[in-house]
């Protein structure tokens, strides 16, 4: 663990009630639970960017299989990208 820095902070009473309950609750400090809040967030923010980044992917997947449809005529895209999807796992074992 890093060393540790004191700092002042600034907080609204409602927020800090909350700190406060949360650390008995959990019989850690006060501090801790700030610690413990702003990893989560981090470790939140960098999920919901690794979401956006996989549904834009699938949302261009998407976009192709529209514009290969359209050029090709009607076809069972989400039957082939299901059998697909299926096949992947094996794909990977080798």
């Amino acid at each position: 663990m890093a060393a540790k820095v004191r700092v002042n902070i600034t907080v609204d009473s409602q927020t800090l009630r909350l700190a406060d309950r949360l650390a008995r609750a959990r019989k850690i400090s006060r501090s801790a639970v700030l610690r413990e809040g702003v990893h989560a967030l981090v470790e939140y923010q960098a999920h919901q960017a690794q979401d956006r980044a996989r549904h834009a992917s699938q949302r261009r997947a998407s976009e192709a299989m529209d514009r290969l449809a359209h050029k090709f005529g009607d076809w069972p895209a989400e039957k082939i990208l299901r059998a697909a999807r299926d096949r992947w796992p094996a794909l990977k074992r080798g």
